[in-house]
């Protein structure tokens, strides 16, 4: 089942081009992974230090496995998380159907 993810990045003061720089990075590593639909950042507009990455993958298993092999295995994230301002906060969400809820 597709999914997406939704992670929202607060940069410490002084420190969003680094974060940006390195969330560029991460986003393109991610990409090119197989079972990535899509991988986008965005830069809030009335934020200078909050950012936003929006990824569609084929399923949690695929996303699970090239983020623990391109961000986490290569000591990524906690650069990532050196530069941050207060904790991310990231959400999954998986499409509801259009024709409504279905039985589990």
């Amino acid at each position: 089942m597709s999914i997406t993810h939704i992670t929202e990045f607060h940069a410490a003061p002084g420190l969003q081009s680094t974060l940006e720089s390195l969330l560029i990075e991460g986003r393109n590593r991610m990409r090119a992974v197989d079972g990535c639909e899509s991988f986008d950042l965005y830069k809030d507009q009335d934020d200078e230090l909050s950012f936003t990455f929006v990824q569609r993958w084929v399923s949690s298993e695929a996303h699970d496995a090239a983020f623990g092999e391109r961000i986490v295995g290569t000591g990524h994230l906690e650069k990532v998380l050196a530069a941050l301002g207060q904790p991310l906060v990231q959400r999954t969400y998986v499409m509801v159907p259009s024709d409504g809820p279905r039985s589990n």
